[in-house]
């Protein structure tokens, strides 16, 4: 049996950089014994056929996603990873593993991403640190682009934002309304008065600490989520996101609300860490070497992404080119034509711009005229103060 699971590698002290990664591991760990599998620290979603990390190579198959790779473990590599739970267990990992996916993903991608001193004080360098140039042109951005989709939904799109200036003229004409009165001043209440990063900061501690005191009711008194005596697919997924939300960053809302209001739930991802987390002692496998000319090609496909009114579309049609159970309406040839034209278009425009930038300037050599300068004799050669010492009468 021999199990290659691809993974993002490893950051902040962690197995890898990604929640799903981390629970994918940690899994692992616990139900596959150590000689039956190799861990790829391989940074490229592209190994799989959806795009998507974590992803299992087993027999020449890919599966992507951890819940996906359960699944496959459980039904084709004979692993009784579930099979003993029951239907109402089945129900609440299920409603929980949603609950992660959308809430618990969003609150990450908040922190780690969409913050925009998170992002390039840690984030940023952590996926620099991963990734072989030049793709750290292309993928980071592309990865922060999606984690902007997740947290969307949560409805605050930064956590340092800039304060808008939008202040009354200090002098000229008072403001009047349409019908000819004097605009009074609006009265400034506490949500007036503060600072938008200050109620971003706000509405971010609410739904984190909504989103604990679910996971806490769930889990309860229990060692684990759902039972006693063993973990559950559940925990591992759960451990993957707590463990990235006890990352110390610049506005570490989430850490601390964790840590101060749900201990239980703090000590959970602790324990857990302590026996699954460490990045030592791990199956590492070396990763396939990326040629010249693969890495040109991937720099090529993330520049075309990132073309306004072209990535989509190149997207849609890479995924149905690739995944032969993609839907008929993606393979359009129609996109593939604009995504091809897209970058043909900027590969060109690139190139006529270095191009520009190396040519001479037009036209005949630049020549400099100035006026011959007069030799100056006597005093005058000191300037006007020697012309002036020049007009005086001479002493006799």
């Amino acid at each position: 049996m021999a199990l290659e699971l691809h993974v993002w590698g490893p950051a902040f002290g962690l197995a890898s950089i990604d929640p799903e990664c981390l629970a994918a591991v940690a899994c692992f760990r616990h139900f596959v014994p150590r000689e039956d599998w190799t861990l790829i620290a391989s940074n490229d979603a592209a190994v799989s056929s959806d795009y998507r990390l974590p992803a299992l190579k087993h027999d020449g198959i890919w599966t992507s996603g951890y819940a996906d790779i359960v699944k496959y473990l459980t039904s084709h590599v004979e692993l009784h990873i579930d099979d003993d739970l029951t239907p109402l267990q089945r129900a609440d990992s299920l409603a929980c593993v949603s609950f992660l996916e959308s809430r618990g993903a969003g609150l990450v991608a908040m922190s780690l991403y969409v913050s925009p001193k998170a992002w390039t004080e840690i984030t940023r360098p952590a996926y620099s640190s991963l990734l072989p140039f030049p793709l750290t042109w292309t993928v980071p951005p592309a990865v922060r682009a999606a984690a902007i989709e997740k947290s969307e939904h949560l409805g605050i799109g930064y956590l340092a934002a800039e304060v808008d200036a939008e202040e009354s003229p200090s002098s000229g004409l008072a403001e009047t309304t349409s019908t000819g009165f004097l605009k009074l001043r609006d009265r400034l209440g506490p949500s007036k008065t503060m600072q938008p990063e200050h109620t971003a900061a706000i509405r971010f501690q609410h739904f984190a600490e909504d989103f604990y005191s679910v996971l806490d009711r769930l889990r309860g008194d229990k060692k684990f989520f759902l039972r006693d005596d063993k973990p559950s697919s559940l925990d591992f997924l759960a451990y993957g996101y707590l463990r990235l939300m006890r990352i110390e960053t610049p506005h570490p809302i989430l850490m601390s609300a964790l840590e101060k209001s749900y201990p239980r739930l703090a000590a959970f991802a602790k324990e857990l860490n302590a026996s699954y987390g460490c990045e030592q002692d791990l199956p590492w496998g070396e990763p396939a070497l990326n040629s010249a000319l693969g890495l040109i090609g991937r720099f090529a496909e993330g520049s075309v992404e990132a073309v306004p009114g072209v990535g989509d579309s190149w997207r849609k049609w890479r995924k149905g080119g690739v995944d032969s159970r993609a839907r008929d309406d993606v393979r359009d040839p129609a996109q593939l034509i604009v995504a091809a034209g897209g970058a043909v278009a900027s590969v060109a425009a690139l190139g006529a711009v270095a191009l520009f930038r190396a040519m001479a300037p037009f036209g005949a050599s630049t020549h400099r005229f100035e006026a011959p300068r007069e030799q100056q004799s006597g005093l005058r050669q000191f300037g006007e103060i020697g012309s002036i010492l020049e007009g005086l009468p001479a002493w006799e």
